[in-house]
């Protein structure tokens, strides 16, 4: 994707999605929408020179809009902080020239229409070459592998549905393939557990404390960072967990997502995964 000589690099993803390049652009384009699959919470001033602000609690960023060509072509800039008075992202920065290197960082979506179908291609640019963003490289790459994932499955079975989705996360001293292990092997996170020759598209099945069974199709399975599958027994939903370290030290973390959940059953689920992560890592 990206030449040895260039100074940045670039990851790329391409997937087929069965739904028109109007309703994809929406769907990455509307606040209403992008909450139904992508970030907790999401502002958008549409149009070139607008912006699109991402929130996950308190992680927040705006990507500036680059590129407006309704329904081909979305171009945006990379988690800004959203004001010159505001946090920024808990993102690595370069030692030197770190605001122009992260304003080098760019999202382009490219939308081509293929019968009722869309062929999403989406190329995240302008990495740095230094080491020091390797782990930003990496982790939005694998994280893009499952949002991408994660519109696919909202707009083909859960389209117009408002949903419900929560990420946990826990502080560890573990190194990836420790926290790797206590999702993998029976323990306080499952009493059933079996990924090892699982690959995408195979079906899973897990059983937590109490009986509780989580069972669905595999999406991801990176060992020893990241699993991610759909929840077939909760609606339809999906499930990620893994290790992460590229937003500042290295966590445990859930990602659990349900479309038609009631608040309160949502909220039991929340609390359980919450007691479970500072159970097992904490």
């Amino acid at each position: 994707m990206t030449t040895k000589s260039s100074p940045t690099r670039a990851h790329e993803h391409v997937l087929e999605i069965a739904a028109t390049p109007e309703v994809v652009w929406k769907t990455i384009t509307e606040a209403d929408e992008l909450v139904r699959w992508f970030p907790l919470g999401a502002k958008v001033r549409p149009g070139k020179g607008g912006e699109i602000l991402y929130r996950w609690g308190e992680l927040e960023g705006r990507c500036r809009i680059l590129e407006w060509q309704p329904p081909r072509h979305l171009g945006t800039g990379w988690m800004e902080a959203p004001s010159a008075e505001a946090k920024a992202p808990d993102f690595p920065r370069s030692t030197t020239g770190d605001e122009a290197a992260r304003a080098a960082l760019a999202v382009d979506w490219y939308l081509e229409g293929k019968g009722g179908s869309t062929v999403l291609r989406l190329v995240h640019s302008g990495f740095d070459r230094g080491a020091q963003w390797d782990k930003e490289y990496d982790g939005t790459k694998r994280g893009w592998t499952f949002e991408l994932q994660a519109l696919k499955h909202y707009l083909e079975h859960q389209r117009g549905k408002e949903r419900r989705a929560t990420w946990i996360r826990q502080t560890t001293a573990l190194e990836p393939a420790a926290v790797w292990e206590r999702f993998m092997k029976p323990g306080p996170i499952f009493r059933k557990v079996a990924l090892d020759s699982l690959g995408a598209g195979d079906r899973y099945r897990f059983v937590r404390e109490g009986g509780e069974v989580l069972e669905g199709r595999v999406l991801v399975n990176h060992p020893p960072l990241e699993f991610a599958g759909t929840l077939a027994n909760h609606g339809d939903g999906m499930l990620r967990f893994g290790f992460e370290d590229c937003m500042g030290g290295p966590e445990a973390h859930v990602w659990f997502a349900t479309w038609g959940t009631s608040a309160e059953e949502f909220e039991d689920l929340e609390g359980r995964w919450r007691k479970t992560l500072a159970s097992a890592f904490g």
